[in-house]
């Protein structure tokens, strides 16, 4: 029942003694202890009962991991790029000559990239749209958008303070995740190390159609790896509408039981203006609805990476229970091409919040 958002008795117990620990928490970190990994919580839980300031300061960090995700902390959305003749390059700042480019071969999928700052890459989307058929894979609507799994503006630029919002990031992941899946992650998409920038890849892009991303950028559903087939040419994915809890406050208890999304076929609470529903052909998409995606190239067109979607499957549940990082309405009109550099806004850089790695 916890793909449902539904915490086992195990959990329940767990976050008891967090709750008698800590006290009441933001609800980004409550919404990520309702979901986290088992062995993370009672590590956190165990941290807890030794220093409770220490980890009630990091919950209070919790909201910078989403931010980082969703690319914003004032309503920078998730880039994608619609189905459609593409723009010519950005030029160049003046002065500053277009950068170098090299072939990048570790890995399948990996495209052209950059030498100082990665670009978007026609290649790659097109590719990828190419694998998913043209359609998004979920409604099979025939205009769609090729969307990043992991954010493409926290791939472009690399970062040498080892205190920044990238590697933030990452370490906070531990905190939520066993360190081996994170670094697992961490090593497909930064192969260089995280003070890189990382590596365009046709398995970090997934197609879909505009309504749909508009949806998944808000945390309105998110998608569940399932399995790959051995010759890695069909993945499986559920589909689970996710539901934003009605009462969430500054601080609220471990202890709220998230929302059941368990049979619902549409979204509520991520847009202001009420429920959102998707559709296959003529059905209504349902939560545990499974989609298979295929390739019939695994080398040139990898599916989408199995560890990505798990972290977007944490991530995205952690948005849709305890809402977006910001009020904002996809607005198509300024999808970027693949080949322009897209503006990242920065976050303000904050310690080193991995707590429990080394617990």
């Amino acid at each position: 029942m916890e793909d449902f958002n539904i915490p086992s008795l195990e959990r329940i117990a767990l976050l008891k003694r967090l709750q008698e620990t800590i006290g009441d928490v933001p609800p980004y970190f409550w919404a990520a202890c309702q979901i986290c990994d088992l062995k993370a919580l009672e590590k956190l839980v165990e941290l807890a009962s030794i220093s409770p300031a220490m980890v009630q300061a990091f919950a209070g960090q919790t909201c910078t991991m989403v931010y980082f995700w969703t690319q914003s902390t004032k309503g920078v959305s998730r880039n994608a790029t619609p189905n459609m003749t593409p723009q010519k390059l950005g030029s160049s700042p003046a002065g500053h000559p277009p950068a170098k480019r090299r072939k990048t071969t570790d890995s399948p999928g990996s495209v052209e990239t950059s030498l100082s700052l990665l670009r978007r890459s026609r290649v790659a989307a097109d590719l990828a749209r190419e694998r998913d058929g043209g359609c998004c894979i979920l409604t099979s609507a025939s205009v769609a958008y090729v969307a990043h799994i992991y954010p493409f503006c926290q791939l472009k630029d690399s970062e040498e303070n080892i205190f920044g919002a990238r590697h933030t990031f990452w370490t906070q992941l531990e905190n939520f995740w066993p360190k081996e899946m994170v670094t697992a992650c961490e090593a497909e998409l930064f192969p260089k190390g995280l003070s890189e920038s990382g590596s365009e890849r046709v398995d970090n892009l997934i197609t879909l159609s505009k309504v749909a991303h508009g949806q998944w950028n808000r945390g309105a559903f998110a998608l569940k790896p399932i399995s790959v087939s051995d010759n890695n040419t069909t993945l499986k994915v559920q589909f689970f509408w996710q539901k934003k809890q009605n009462n969430t406050r500054a601080a609220m208890s471990l202890l709220t039981t998230p929302f059941s999304t368990e049979d619902l076929d549409c979204n509520e609470g991520a847009f202001d203006y009420g429920d959102t529903i998707l559709h296959y052909h003529d059905t209504k998409i349902k939560s545990g609805q499974v989609f298979e995606l295929k390739t019939d190239d695994p080398i040139k067109k990898p599916l989408p990476s199995f560890r990505l979607l798990e972290l977007q499957w944490f991530l995205m549940r952690v948005i849709g229970m305890a809402g977006a990082a910001f009020p904002y309405e996809v607005g198509w009109e300024d999808d970027e091409d693949y080949e322009e550099e897209v503006p990242c806004l920065r976050l303000d850089e904050v310690g080193d919040t991995s707590f429990t790695s080394d617990f």
